[in-house]
């Protein structure tokens, strides 16, 4: 089972043990925006109270970041090597386990994580004896095994929607993403980019042969970011390609049927819908009909 931990950009998977999910703190994102002129206070703090509060309230037995637990690349500020070690000896004083999937802006994150956290790689991770629930960052393809689970939850994408008021005025606010995809052609990339040939061979067969397992994966669903302060991609506005991640790009997945949702649980419609209504009004007739 899978619940959204609304307002918060937050779920909980209950796969037989209760995991917390987030993605995209990108700790050390002030360095950066010092580096344009923008200068503010470091807020790891802030995203620290934020994360423990969830995990006092829901009482998870794991929590899964889905990477880009730091903002820096290629390098590590000072900054991050100072915050990223405290922040999770706090953490784990609340919660019994942690893991982590690597994600892009993750380099030598190993070097800064409490022994006792886990990291996974960015191919992703299974959670629960069924399988019933993958999770990767999102910038790599996923492992085979992980097209065993009916769900996979990604981040990377920091997706918002961008709506208009009657003045005008555009505003964004980060979404979820939900929606399915045909399995055949999941499983034909994965299998190609892992170097098997399909060819004119059934890529489901094939998989079922290569790995000796079934694949499932029905679903997807975006994480938004965690960290308030990130920019993010409106996906009512970009073409497809414009995504973060091969699933997208490579147009493996179908964006215009996915669904979204406001943080706070609200409809708002399927993507291809948004794309052609971008303003309240829409949104509200929209909703009136629904």
């Amino acid at each position: 089972m899978i619940t959204l931990l609304s307002p918060h950009p937050a779920l909980m998977v209950d796969v037989g043990e209760r995991v917390l999910v987030v993605a995209d703190l990108h700790l050390g994102l002030e360095v950066d925006l010092a580096k344009q002129g923008i200068n503010i206070p470091f807020q790891w703090g802030v995203i620290l109270e934020r994360l423990l509060g969830l995990v006092r309230e829901h009482t998870p037995e794991r929590l899964l970041i889905l990477g880009d637990v730091k903002h820096g690349v290629p390098a590590t500020s000072f900054q991050e090597k100072q915050a990223i070690p405290t922040f999770f000896k706090a953490l784990l004083e609340e919660v019994p386990r942690i893991d982590v999937c690597r994600g892009n802006h993750d380099s030598n994150i190993e070097a800064l994580l409490p022994p006792q956290v886990t990291l996974h790689s960015s191919k992703g991770v299974l959670l629960g004896e069924d399988l019933q629930v993958a999770a990767m960052h999102g910038h790599a393809w996923p492992d085979p095994q992980a097209l065993t689970a009916e769900t996979l939850l990604i981040g990377h994408n920091h997706p918002t929607v961008s709506l208009s008021t009657p003045l005008g005025v555009r505003f964004q606010r980060p979404v979820w993403l939900r929606g399915s995809l045909n399995p055949a052609g999941i499983v034909k990339a994965v299998l190609e980019w892992e170097g098997v040939k399909v060819e004119d061979s059934d890529p489901l067969e094939l998989f079922r042969s290569e790995y000796g397992v079934d694949p499932r994966l029905r679903e997807i669903i975006v994480v938004p970011m965690f960290n308030e302060l990130l920019g993010g991609l409106p996906v009512n506005l970009e073409p497809p390609e414009s995504l973060l991640g091969p699933l997208f790009r490579e147009h493996i997945v179908d964006l215009g049927g996915f669904e979204a949702f406001l943080l706070d649980g609200t409809y708002l419609g399927c993507i291809d819908f948004l794309r052609e209504h971008h303003s309240i009004e829409d949104f509200s007739r929209q909703q009136s009909q629904a």
